[in-house]
C-alpha cells in the first residue's frame, strides 16, 4: 500500500514539476519543501492562477509571518512562513508548467524575496527576547551574507570551478548542496517558534549563517591559491 502511494505521488509530481530546478538542492528543499510544493502547484493550476499572482501571495504570507513574529504570535508566524516556502516553490513550478516564464516574473520574484527577508528578520529581531546586540546582528548577518555571496562568491564560482572538500563533494555527488541557506533558516525559525526555542534560534542563526558565508569565501580563496600553484607548476 505504501509503495503504491509513493508511486502515485511520483507520477503526480512528474505531471506538475516538468523541469528540474537545478542539479543540486539543499536538504530541506529536497526532502521536505519540494515534496509538498507540487500540491500547491496543482492547486494554483486548477484555479487558473498566474505564476505572478502566486508570487505575490507568497510575498504577502512571508510579510505576514514577519509581522506575526514582531507581535509575538509565534505559531501563526511559523505556519505563515512555511506557507510562504511552499508557495515560493509553487510559482516557479507553475511558470514552467504553463510556459509563462517571463523577465517580469523573475524580477518580481527577486523583489518579493527581499521584502520577505526584511519583514521576517526585522520582525524576529523585534519579537525575540534577546539582547540589543543580537537584535541588530540578526538582520545584519543576513544582509552581510547576501552581499558577500552575490558580490564575490557567485561571480567567482561562475568563472572558476571550486576546489571542494571531500565531505562537501560527497554530498554534491548525491545531488545535495550542504549549507545553511535561507529556506533552511526559515525552517529553523518555524520549528523554534512552534517549540518555544525562538530566542535560542536567533543565536543559532547568527552563528551558522556567518559560518556559512565564511566557509564559501574560504572555498573561493582556497581555489584561487590552488590555481596559482597549478599555474606556477
Amino acid at each position: 500500500m505504501f509503495r503504491n502511494l509513493v508511486n502515485r505521488y511520483r507520477r503526480f509530481r512528474q505531471q506538475v514539476v516538468v523541469q528540474q530546478r537545478r542539479p543540486y538542492e539543499y536538504a530541506v528543499n529536497r526532502y521536505y519543501a519540494h515534496l509538498i510544493d507540487p500540491l500547491f502547484t496543482k492547486w494554483a493550476y486548477d484555479l487558473n492562477l498566474t505564476p505572478n499572482f502566486v508570487t505575490v501571495v507568497a510575498c504577502l504570507t512571508g510579510i505576514l509571518a514577519g509581522l506575526s513574529f514582531g507581535a509575538q504570535y509565534w505559531a501563526a508566524g511559523a505556519i505563515l512562513l512555511q506557507l510562504h516556502h511552499y508557495l515560493d516553490g509553487a510559482d516557479g513550478n507553475l511558470a514552467r508548467l504553463t510556459g509563462k516564464m517571463t523577465t517580469l516574473g523573475a524580477k518580481l520574484d527577486r523583489l518579493c524575496d527581499q521584502l520577505v527577508r526584511f519583514a521576517v528578520f526585522v520582525g524576529l529581531a523585534i519579537g525575540a527576547d534577546v539582547p540589543l546586540w543580537a537584535k541588530l546582528f540578526l538582520p545584519l548577518t543576513i544582509y552581510i551574507d547576501l552581499w558577500v555571496v552575490h558580490a564575490f562568491v557567485l561571480p567567482y564560482a561562475r568563472n572558476h570551478p571550486l576546489k571542494r572538500s571531500r565531505w562537501k563533494q560527497w554530498f554534491l555527488d548525491r545531488g545535495i548542496l550542504p549549507g545553511f541557506d535561507i529556506f533552511t533558516v526559515f525552517f529553523v525559525i518555524s520549528l523554534a517558534a512552534l517549540t518555544g526555542w525562538i530566542n535560542q534560534a536567533v543565536y543559532l542563526i547568527i552563528v551558522l549563517k556567518n559560518l556559512d558565508w565564511l566557509y564559501r569565501v574560504w572555498e573561493c580563496l582556497k581555489t584561487a591559491a590552488w590555481n596559482r600553484r597549478k599555474a606556477r607548476a
